[in-house]
């Protein structure tokens, strides 16, 4: 069976590419995919799916799905590439950081060290951001 993902309802989840994030980050991203597609009750084309910052960088159809970069932006090149643009949403001790820029479905969920990122993960979830991004995402199309 083949499988289609909308590109302005599948949100993509980011990690950096290499061994670092690979081990570190990827675990966070499939617990974030996994509250995602709970979230999204089985809803044709609402998903997530868990890609590298070198597949969103360099394919063109990237720009079009809402996207949340995990991880910080010394190991993810997507973060680095958009978190100086994104509102702070979230912040703890100048370590965990959770970004949200709503026009653009993008956020940024990262921390100084893989501790950091997974708090910021959780923050990203317990604050209810999460669930504003989601509500932006799949309510609001284009």
């Amino acid at each position: 069976m083949t499988r289609y993902f909308d590109l302005h309802s599948t949100v993509l989840i980011v990690v950096g590419h290499g061994l670092l994030p690979e081990e570190e980050d990827r675990p966070i991203a499939y617990e974030l995919k996994r509250l995602v597609n709970t979230r999204a009750g089985g809803a044709d084309g609402r998903a997530a799916v868990v890609v590298t910052d070198v597949w969103i960088m360099n394919n063109e159809l990237g720009d079009f799905f809402p996207a949340i970069a995990l991880g910080g932006p010394g190991v993810n090149g997507f973060t680095a590439q958009i978190y100086e643009d994104l509102p702070v949403a979230f912040t703890h001790d100048d370590r965990v950081f959770v970004q949200v820029a709503e026009a653009e479905k993008r956020a940024a969920v990262w921390g100084m060290d893989q501790a950091a990122t997974r708090e910021a993960m959780a923050a990203f979830v317990s604050e209810g951001l999460l669930e504003k991004f989601l509500d932006l995402v799949w309510t609001r199309r284009g």
